[in-house]
């Protein structure tokens, strides 16, 4: 499954209340640790679908935006000034619903768990599982009187 990546959006507030986000600073397209966090992200893809993660990659001078998975030049020069974020070592800032930084790693990788943990304990994510939103169990559940004719609970 692809993981939610994005390049479309400019700065942060086109996210803010719709989207948590995940932005990778890599120093080059192939810088190890830059390779190793996107290979776990994209192997929980799900699971960061579900907490609405949107997946932005930067890199100093916007290289590689012919690729499509990184953002062009301007974008990338807008979010590394945000983030005052070094040119030349990776770094991952996760930012919340409300817009504000929640983590930031730099020059390691990161677990994908700990920033499940991390988004999970956050309030707005506490109260979106509390209303059965992106909680696949509820979501998916069986009601218990579908199944009886006349729609009585026993």
């Amino acid at each position: 499954m692809a993981l939610p990546f994005t390049i479309a959006a400019q700065s942060l507030p086109e996210y803010r209340w719709t989207s948590r986000v995940l932005i990778l600073f890599a120093p080059d397209i192939d810088d190890p640790l830059f390779l190793k966090q996107q290979a776990l992200l994209s192997a929980a893809s799900e699971e960061l679908r579900e907490r609405e993660v949107v997946v932005l990659m930067a890199t100093p001078e916007g290289d590689h935006e012919n690729t499509g998975l990184f953002m062009p030049e301007s974008s990338s020069e807008y979010f590394y000034d945000y983030f005052g974020a070094e040119d030349y070592q990776f770094e991952m800032a996760l930012v919340g619903l409300d817009g504000s930084e929640k983590f930031r790693a730099k020059n390691q990788v990161t677990p994908v768990s700990v920033v499940l943990e991390l988004i999970d304990s956050m309030p707005m994510r506490q109260r979106q599982l509390r209303q059965g939103f992106g909680n696949k169990t509820s979501i998916n559940a069986k009601d218990p009187t579908k199944d009886i004719p006349d729609g009585r609970k026993h």
